[in-house]
């Protein structure tokens, strides 16, 4: 009777730890699915978004914009996984046509993964006839250099992509590879 009595204490001791350890790990879990306010952009999307408002004042500048907002296919299967991918930001005119998107690219875009995704993505807005320019992250350019690269048209004010020989900064050409940057920081 005595071993009966001391097996369901120690029974029920082992249920009260294994409540308050299972207790503590779903605390901690929730704690981690807590939601919390951060940024869209990052220091130097945020700079580089006020120059371009700066510099292309009659143009919408769109920051942090889904692919899938700028680019469609005629069937439903041809974005697949680009569909999650974004745009540093987005030029338009005042109809809301894409001008150009611009991509920020910092450490990250080194690695292969990022470059072959980013090469997917480059590829498929050149097919839809977007032009993208890319600038570095730590040599972001001037509100000058944004107006120089892009020139007015006509006096509808549309915007034209300049194509500098002297700094590519287009990834447009032969292939996708290296570019210098056209901006002084």
């Amino acid at each position: 009777m005595k071993a009966i009595i001391a097996l369901t204490v120690l029974t029920l001791i082992i249920m009260a730890v294994i409540a308050v350890v299972t207790r503590e790990k779903q605390a901690k879990l929730q704690k981690r699915r807590e939601y919390i306010k951060k940024k869209p952009m990052s220091n130097n999307e945020q700079i580089m978004y006020w120059r371009l408002v700066g510099a292309l004042p009659d143009h919408m500048v769109l920051a942090q914009v889904g692919l899938s907002r700028c680019l469609g296919t005629k069937d439903s299967a041809g974005l697949d996984s680009l569909t999650a991918k974004n745009l540093d930001f987005v030029i338009c005119d005042k109809a809301s046509d894409v001008v150009a998107v611009i991509e920020i690219d910092n450490r990250n875009h080194n690695s292969k993964s990022v470059s072959k995704d980013d090469e997917r993505k480059y590829k498929a807005l050149k097919k839809a006839g977007i032009d993208i320019i890319r600038w570095r992250a730590n040599s972001l350019p001037s509100e000058a250099d944004i107006r120089e690269r892009f020139t007015l048209l006509d006096p509808s004010k549309k915007l034209r992509i300049v194509k500098n020989k002297s700094h590519q900064t287009s990834i447009f050409g032969i292939g996708i590879g290296r570019y210098r940057n056209t901006g002084a920081g």
